[in-house]
């Protein structure tokens, strides 16, 4: 009797210890799963042209970014863009009701040329777009060797609006230096195009290094600040057109684009060439 006691209680353990190991050895199990999924889960990293730097932008926003737009009556609105923006379908944003007028980036520098410039510009053209073109100034290079890289790649004579000059950067040069390279610039463009440019800026920009010169001040300004009201320059200066928003949204483009418009009672016919 004893020896068959003993064997039951034998049994009986034994059967309760197998009870409490198969939850031990399931929970294991499923440990060395979890463990093994997440280091088998691929990296999700950002798009990297996401981050690709912009030289012709600014390092930071002008001012707080606005995604909505702006304007109200019947201003007109336009676009610019460059390579940034990749390939445009043209036939899609002239149907779009937003888009009245275009800016190219034609040339940056002393030896800088947009790769899109020429197929864009073709391509305004061919829809009936209203286009002009625009150089990207480096106030620490001659201003006539960027001048005649422009030259060398815009026609003159098939341009609908008046030239560009976008003014943004100070690259270690003098207040000083930088107005009178500026200058130097606008004068070759007045001497080529019979007018004068008009000069693209932010409104802090302008308000430091271009409100103190009273031949500057008689161009015609194109201002960047992202606000939601017009944006007001020292001394009460004038300007033609506003560049509201950097995140825009157009029929034809993939990704944001650089919206303007015109401001106060300016009209279109003011920035034919």
């Amino acid at each position: 009797m004893t020896k068959y006691y003993r064997a039951y209680i034998y049994i009986l353990l034994t059967f309760l210890c197998m009870l409490i190991a198969v939850p031990v050895s399931a929970d294991k199990r499923e440990k060395k799963e979890k463990v093994k999924t997440s280091v088998s889960m691929p990296d999700i990293e950002p798009d990297p042209i996401a981050r690709k730097p912009r030289p012709d932008r600014h390092p930071s926003a002008l001012e707080m970014p606005m995604i909505i737009g702006h304007g109200t009556g019947e201003q007109l609105h336009g676009i610019d863009v460059s390579h940034y923006q990749g390939r445009i379908n043209w036939d899609e944003v002239a149907r779009d009701s937003k888009v009245n007028y275009v800016y190219l980036k034609a040339t940056e520098g002393v030896n800088t040329i947009d790769d899109t410039y020429s197929y864009n510009f073709n391509e305004c053209k061919r829809v009936g777009l209203k286009v002009g073109s625009y150089l990207f100034f480096r106030p620490h290079l001659s201003p006539k060797t960027q001048f005649e890289l422009f030259r060398s790649k815009v026609d003159t004579k098939k341009q609908d609006l008046l030239p560009v000059i976008d003014a943004e950067v100070i690259r270690g040069v003098s207040a000083g230096v930088f107005q009178t390279r500026l200058l130097e610039l606008c004068d070759l463009f007045e001497k080529e195009y019979g007018k004068k440019p008009i000069i693209y800026t932010g409104r802090n920009f302008y308000n430091k290094y271009i409100d103190g010169n009273a031949r500057l001040r008689s161009y015609k300004f194109f201002i960047a600040a992202y606000t939601f009201d017009e944006p007001e320059l020292n001394a009460g200066q004038d300007y033609v057109l506003w560049q509201y928003t950097a995140t825009g949204r157009v029929r034809g483009i993939r990704g944001n684009v650089d919206m303007s418009r015109l401001v106060g009672r300016h009209q279109l016919r003011e920035l034919y060439y």
